[in-house]
């Protein structure tokens, strides 16, 4: 069987895509209203709003960021990306400061 040149490049083109999503390090986008902080542990208490993880959930901040929560934050409507492409109720994810 022989492949013209725009089959093989289709079939290139496809198979670079479902390499990269294999490689690729999914995050998940959220938004939400901060709650709580607890600033000893750099837990942030988010009631997201976004459909794939509502509800009150706690997200762990990076070490490096943890300096500058404050109780300013309380109140505000927040988009970020955690660490996962999926939200677990329960589970304690750790929220992104850069997009992906």
């Amino acid at each position: 069987m022989k492949l013209s040149l725009k089959g093989a490049a289709f079939l290139s083109l496809l198979l670079g895509v479902f390499l990269g999503e294999l490689c690729a390090e999914e995050q998940l986008f959220l938004t939400g209203i901060v709650r709580s902080i607890d600033t000893a542990r750099g837990i942030l208490r988010i009631e997201v709003t976004s459909q794939v993880c509502r509800g009150l959930r706690e997200f762990a901040v990076p070490q490096a960021a943890r300096e500058d929560l404050d109780e300013t934050l309380i109140g505000k409507r927040l988009g970020f990306y955690i660490d996962s492409s999926t939200c677990e109720r329960g589970k304690v994810y750790t929220i992104l400061f850069e997009k992906p």
